[in-house]
């Protein structure tokens, strides 16, 4: 049964902000079980006591490049994502209203199907397209984040928000706030977080910012997790080394480039090769989100 699996040992993780010490035994893609230590095991084992051990990032995406050749899409691939340690994107579909719906969420899934990473499509609407249709269509479609462009607190008293909290039910994506720069920032949060708690909407408290590691509570209110980011016994076999130089004690920033990013079994990365596959992206489909927030 386990003819290709192998063990991970003396792996340091990155996990829920803490270090914890653990063996996985893989097969493929897959983690078949993770545990302290398989000392009795005959498996092949590769020993990381040379690195720290973490899960690829999920990173968010506003934009897709203008240009429709293979080069750009390449270019903006390996920029953004794969030299960052990034193998999920949370890839956003930017509509004015739900007319637009096809053409821009199609345009997004085309565009990440032919490259090489994992993604999961939301939407960014205007908060007056915030209406019960474009609800029911995001439930419909399991589009599991709706970002919301929001430029005047009091816009958001004029929102039929029981219409809306109703429309949400039982699906339940998050909404999350979009913002302009400005003075009047802290505010608009301020006043997004007091109607939306008040009217019992599923909503993440601040703007989740491109190109930068998603943080767990948002992944797990959007329902990414523990499908992403997370390395556990049943889940796929993704992930990032950094080396050891000593001085580690904390997790990883983003500004830190990995040594080995693996996606699904598959070396993407060593040291500052990439091996780019186009035509691999798979779309994941979220059909509970918050499950586990």
């Amino acid at each position: 049964m386990f003819l290709l699996a192998y063990i991970i040992e003396n792996a340091r993780i990155y996990k829920n902000n803490d270090v914890v010490n653990r063996s996985m035994l893989v097969d493929k893609d897959k983690i078949l079980q993770v545990k302290p230590s398989f000392a009795k095991y005959r498996y092949m084992k590769m020993n990381l006591d040379r690195f720290w051990m973490a899960a690829t990032y999920v990173f968010c995406s506003h934009e897709i490049p203008e240009s429709a050749s293979s080069a750009d899409g390449k270019r903006f691939f390996i920029r953004r994502f794969l030299a960052e340690g990034c193998t999920t994107v949370l890839a956003v579909a930017s509509i004015r209203s739900l007319h637009e719906w096809k053409e821009k969420v199609d345009e997004v899934r085309r565009f990440y199907q032919k490259g090489p990473l994992d993604f999961v499509i939301g939407i960014k609407i205007p908060l007056r397209a915030l209406t019960v249709p474009l609800v029911r269509k995001c439930k419909t479609e399991r589009i599991p984040a709706i970002f919301v462009e929001i430029t005047d607190p009091r816009e958001l008293y004029r929102i039929p928000w029981g219409w809306i909290r109703e429309a949400l039910f039982p699906y339940n994506p998050p909404l999350i706030p979009c913002l302009s720069g400005g003075g009047e920032r802290e505010r608009l949060l301020a006043v997004w977080q007091t109607v939306l708690e008040r009217e019992r909407i599923p909503f993440v408290k601040g703007p989740v910012e491109p190109y930068h590691p998603v943080k767990l509570e948002i992944q797990k209110k959007i329902g990414i997790y523990p499908l992403k980011g997370y390395l556990h016994t049943g889940g796929e076999l993704s992930y990032n080394l950094f080396i050891d130089d000593g001085t580690r004690s904390l997790p990883p920033d983003k500004a830190e480039t990995p040594a080995v990013t693996v996606h699904k079994g598959e070396i993407v990365r060593v040291l500052d090769k990439i091996m780019y596959r186009p035509n691999k992206g798979e779309e994941l489909v979220v059909y509970r989100p918050a499950f586990f927030s």
